[in-house]
């Protein structure tokens, strides 16, 4: 099998990431996943995992701690979704010899033939899965990939995993593995019309992934880290954690921070952690809310030791300096400033506007927009039309995003926005267009940016 064919097998699968499900719980089937897992001798039961959840962060925390054990000489598996450019950067080794990897945009990427060997191992497992009499019904590419990274991570014999949940948390496909420590991100509105309407319906099922002790846990209990949270929220991930035997530790409760300075380079914060130890530290990645995640991930490399593994203060150090997460506030230019960053909820806009608004006062701004049809589209439109001077409205390469003519237009009628039907188009107008002394801003969604990162690049 080639990387290509691998790759048009997996593009034949029911993919929720293209066409989100029109019912969740029927959709999304643990038991499918774990029936999977069994048949390939349940590779997953090997591995040393940090799980993390949440609405917005998972990403960038999931790379903080995995960077941090890295530099801590830990052979460091990474799970990640979705991907920017390429399928490759979900699956990720960190290895402990490369010490330079840390500088790089996605370090540790599976080999394209390893990959394919990877996907060829499991097809006699996955016909006799996917056979017409079989009882689950036909695994999801996501459910395939996730069984993918199991497998690798455990033939590698990786000595800590990372897994970043895809959607919610207590059905997704992540879920199938026990982990030593939960980590919780901010939660807030997304995917409502899958996780639920409100707040408590929605934080019930990212704190799904705090699970009881398990073989790994010899201490008998297991462990969660929650950033803040709203107070509803908050309440679901305690009450979890109550249920089944966890301790909890909570941000501005048993671990805070403190910002120090910042500049559109580098941050620097004050951290206080689980044991009252305390130091400074500086990351690449911009925005406020990044000195949540670094905290919280520092919180879980700390919470690690109880298990043995142990992570000196030099390495969370390097570890937080080197992370790096691309499309998040991302600069790729600075004559003009071109900004890409992911935002695709109220929230993240909330934070995005809010950063562009602060460092860039009196710059005149360009937002070139695009999103998916399943978003709050007026909800962040709304956000983000208040900080724009010009509006360039477009469209990724995918079946979820949003006809700019048909659904974005009329949210920016104020603005009198262009209209493009490729990121290809916008960048150019932009470029046209743009002068040195503005900033420009690409976001609305991930497809978006990784189109526009792509196109950054060439």
């Amino acid at each position: 099998m080639t990387y290509e064919n691998a790759l048009a097998y997996l593009e034949k699968l029911i993919n929720y990431e293209r066409r989100p499900p029109e019912t969740y719980r029927t959709a999304f089937k643990l038991d499918r996943v774990a029936a999977f897992l069994r048949l390939i001798g349940s590779p997953q039961d090997t591995l040393s995992i940090v799980h993390v959840a949440g609405t917005k962060g998972k990403g960038s925390t999931s790379c903080y701690i995995a960077q941090i054990l890295h530099d801590a000489g830990y052979r460091t598996g990474l799970y990640t979704s979705p991907h920017l450019q390429d399928m490759r950067e979900r699956i990720r080794i960190l290895e402990p010899s490369h010490a330079a990897e840390g500088h790089t945009m996605f370090p540790g990427m599976i080999l394209k033939n390893d990959f394919a060997a990877l996907l060829e191992s499991l097809m006699g497992a996955l016909e006799q899965f996917d056979r017409p009499s079989a009882p689950y019904g036909p695994l999801t590419f996501f459910e395939v990939l996730t069984a993918m990274a199991f497998k690798y991570f455990a033939d590698k014999k990786t000595d800590v995993v990372v897994l970043e949940t895809g959607l919610g948390g207590r059905l997704d496909a992540t879920n199938a593995a026990s982990s030593l420590v939960s980590v919780i991100t901010p939660i807030s509105y997304d995917h409502e019309h899958i996780l639920g309407k409100t707040l408590p319906e929605i934080a019930f099922e990212k704190a799904g992934i705090i699970k009881a002790a398990n073989k790994k846990t010899s201490q008998g209990f297991g462990i969660c880290i929650s950033a803040a949270q709203m107070k509803e929220a908050a309440q679901v991930v305690r009450r979890r954690c109550r249920s089944q035997n966890t301790m909890f530790f909570a941000m501005n409760k048993d671990f805070r921070y403190k910002e120090m300075s910042h500049d559109l380079l580098t941050q620097r914060f004050f951290y206080r952690g689980l044991n009252g130890s305390s130091h400074f530290f500086d990351i690449r990645m911009l925005g406020e809310h990044q000195l949540t995640n670094a905290s919280a991930a520092l919180a879980a490399v700390e919470a690690l030791s109880l298990y043995g593994i142990r992570v000196p203060i030099e390495a969370m150090v390097s570890g937080l300096r080197n992370a790096y997460w691309p499309g998040r506030l991302e600069v790729v230019s600075t004559q003009p400033f071109v900004i890409l960053d992911g935002a695709h909820n109220r929230e993240s806009a909330y934070r995005l506007a809010h950063f562009i608004e602060k460092e860039f006062e009196g710059f005149k701004k360009w937002l070139v927009f695009g999103a998916s049809s399943d978003k709050d589209l007026k909800g962040i439109s709304d956000l983000l039309g208040t900080m724009a001077d010009r509006v360039i409205l477009t469209r990724a390469n995918h079946p979820r995003a949003a006809d700019p003519e048909k659904h974005l237009k009329g949210l920016f009628h104020r603005k009198s926005p262009l209209v493009t039907h490729s990121v290809e188009e916008a960048l150019d107008v932009l470029n046209r267009q743009m002068q040195p002394q503005e900033v420009a801003v690409i976001t609305g969604s991930l497809f978006v940016v990784g189109e526009a990162r792509s196109l950054w690049q060439h």
